[in-house]
Order: structure tokens, then C-alpha cells, then sequence
């Protein structure tokens, strides 16, 4: 599978698709895309795309965060972004936010709200999952309906969610 092109497919999915139908950003301030808060991780092969479009903007550094594929111990990459972009060369964590897929204990995937989303993000605070706009609720689930079908983005995400689940124990939300 040629990763970059399809994470540039899936892009497209949310070139006009937003969270919900006013502009989210004016309920705070675009507090997601504000200083150091605005660091994103890369999801596997994410980080070829970002090589290739050298965005000015932005910056590529390696993370704590690991994940075991094919008996390698990988590190995440995080892209920090200088608080603006060019909207249609954000990475897949951003325009999904505040949403972001997650293996349940079943072993399923499935879409939820971030929580390290809701210190900072008012519909994370106060919107539930069926509150979005359907069309960009489905556009995530479609595109990670086709990432997951790689075996290393599954092995990701499955260590993406034990991270989520030990956010969520440590902050108890």
C-alpha cells in the first residue's frame, strides 16, 4: 500500500467536513492550534507525507511514545506546528480533533472523543460523540475503516488506545 497516497485521499475526506457546521475555532480562540499545545502525533507512514510536502510551518520530532511492530520497538513521530498552517496540509490528528479512533476492550475499532482533548477543547467539554456533524463523524470512521486494514496502523492503534486508557486512569475523567 503507498501510504502517502493514501493519506492524501483521506485528507480530502475533510477539506469541507468539520466538527460541527459553525466555525469551531471562534468558540476558543483556536485553542488547539495555539503554542506548544499544538504538537499532533503522526500515524504510521504519516510522517513520508509531510517529507514530501516540507511544510514551512511545521516541524517533525520524535516522541516518547512507542509501539511494537513486527518485533521492532517504533517511536511516534509528533508534528509541532508554529500555531497556523495551511489548512489543507494538516496531518490526520488535526482534522479529525477532537475525535480520534480507539480499539475498545473487545477488540473493535471504534470513534471517540479524545480526552486529552477536553482541557482545551469546548466541544470535547460538552458535545457527545452523536452530537457531530454526521458527515464529519462518518468521514473519520471511513477513513479509519481503511487504515486499519494495514497491519501496522492496527498494531498502532492498539497501543494508541492502551496510551488513551492510561491517560484516562491517570486523569480521571
Amino acid at each position: 500500500m503507498n501510504v502517502e497516497y493514501v493519506y492524501l485521499q483521506l485528507y480530502r475526506l475533510f477539506d469541507k467536513s468539520t466538527p460541527i457546521a459553525a466555525d469551531c475555532g471562534r468558540l476558543c480562540d483556536k485553542r488547539c492550534c495555539h503554542g506548544d499545545e499544538c504538537g499532533m502525533y503522526l500515524f504510521p507512514g504519516e510522517e513520508r507525507v509531510f517529507k514530501l510536502l516540507k511544510p514551512d510551518w511545521a516541524s517533525i520530532e520524535k516522541s516518547d511514545f512507542v509501539y511494537e511492530f513486527d518485533g521492532k520497538k517504533k517511536s511516534v513521530p509528533i508534528l509541532f506546528c508554529k500555531g497556523s498552517c495551511d489548512r489543507y496540509q494538516r496531518p490526520l490528528a488535526c482534522r479529525i480533533f477532537p475525535l480520534t479512533p480507539y480499539i475498545n476492550d473487545e477488540g473493535k475499532a471504534e470513534i471517540i472523543i479524545d480526552p486529552r482533548a477536553k482541557s482545551m477543547c469546548p466541544l470535547a467539554k460538552t458535545l457527545d460523540t452523536s452530537d457531530f456533524d454526521r458527515k464529519f463523524f462518518r468521514n473519520v470512521k471511513r477513513a479509519f475503516s481503511v487504515l486499519i486494514k494495514n497491519r501496522e496502523i492496527a498494531e498502532y492503534l492498539k497501543s494508541y488506545s492502551q496510551y488513551i486508557d492510561e491517560y484516562k486512569k491517570f486523569f480521571k475523567e
